[in-house]
């Protein structure tokens, strides 16, 4: 009888250890079989995520994106020195943006040196047809008239223009322009002749909508006078006042793979300086003339009711029945500029 009890005990013993050991087996088993599945979903979900990810981190012409790039300050070339003007010596000097050649007119005022340096005016260009640009034809009044007031100035020709390579893709839907001109600033800041803290920036039409990017990404820039700036929102642009802007009409890539801003808020916010205006430091100066065909006037009144809500200082000026380029009241238009400039540089 007791050898009995012992066989059986023994066999329970045996049964329960095998009992124990195919549940740990299949315990097992299926935590392999739940991190297998799991795992194959998240390779199943990752590219579409993935995909989604890279597109916008690889968005160039994303605010983000451009505040993240370097703009290496470099010094700049001289290619050519031209006869001097009235007060000021002037030069064609080049310099490199994303490994392209730019050239550019540099004025260097003849007036006594301040201690920390001369101020500084980045000037940049409106539309004008490539072939039709000149280096020295182009906007030499104006460039003259900041360099006659003891304003070191430099015009950087945009990619494609003049002898500078690359190709001219326009400021609308493109990076280029904005990345030269903020290359274009780092020279002028690394210029010994210039005080770094005394930068400011003059753009006309085209000109005004680069510099409103360049004034949510940069912090260099300590005053903006922009001319007829072609300065609203995308909404604006595209779709609020595009009966009146004849160059955003038409099909373009942005806008044929995102769709229009009402369409696709998400995509336009990233590219959108509106945006970012709550980022905006410096004050900035708008002039434009009612009787602008080229530019809506609507576009410079709506970025100064947008920075007037966000409390920055802004100068509004209005021109009645004047052209593009303000150019009844020329004079006065620059007497309001330069006086911006020594008021705040």
């Amino acid at each position: 009888m007791t050898n009995k009890i012992k066989i059986l005990s023994v066999t329970i013993i045996f049964i329960a250890i095998i009992g124990l050991f195919w549940a740990l087996n299949r315990s097992k088993t299926e935590k392999t079989n739940t991190n297998t599945n799991t795992n194959t979903e998240t390779k199943t979900q990752s590219p579409a995520t993935q995909e989604i990810q890279e597109k916008k981190q690889d968005l160039p012409m994303a605010i983000e994106a451009l505040r993240k790039r370097e703009y290496p300050g470099q010094d700049f070339v001289i290619e050519e020195t031209l006869p001097n003007g009235t007060n000021y010596k002037q030069y064609i000097v080049s310099y490199k943006s994303q490994d392209l050649k730019i050239y550019g007119l540099l004025t260097v005022s003849l007036s006594s040196k301040p201690e920390k340096g001369y101020p500084a005016v980045i000037f940049i260009h409106g539309y004008i047809p490539p072939e039709k640009y000149s280096t020295t034809g182009s906007y030499p009044s104006y460039q003259a008239t900041l360099a006659k007031a003891g304003f070191i100035t430099f015009k950087p020709d945009l990619r494609g223009h003049g002898q500078s390579q690359g190709d001219a893709k326009g400021a609308h839907f493109s990076p280029d322009y904005v990345i030269d001109t903020l290359n274009a600033i780092s020279c002028l800041k690394n210029y010994k002749q210039v005080d770094s803290q005394k930068i400011g920036y003059w753009g006309h039409s085209n000109g005004g909508e680069i510099g409103l990017r360049v004034a949510v990404i940069s912090k260099d820039v300590k005053a903006y006078s922009f001319w007829s700036g072609v300065v609203g929102s995308y909404q604006d642009e595209l779709e609020t006042y595009n009966d009146k802007i004849s160059f955003m009409r038409g099909s373009n890539p942005l806008v044929e793979e995102n769709g229009l801003p009402s369409e696709n808020p998400q995509f336009w916010k990233q590219v959108d300086p509106y945006e970012f205006l709550s980022d905006i430091s410096a004050p900035i100066q708008l002039q434009h003339a009612t009787g602008d065909k080229s530019v809506p006037i609507e576009l410079s009144r709506h970025l100064r009711d947008e920075l007037q809500k966000k409390e920055k200082k802004v100068e509004y000026i209005e021109y009645q029945g004047d052209d593009h380029n303000i150019a009844q009241n020329s004079t006065l238009a620059w007497q309001r500029t330069v006086q911006f400039f020594k008021d705040n540089l």
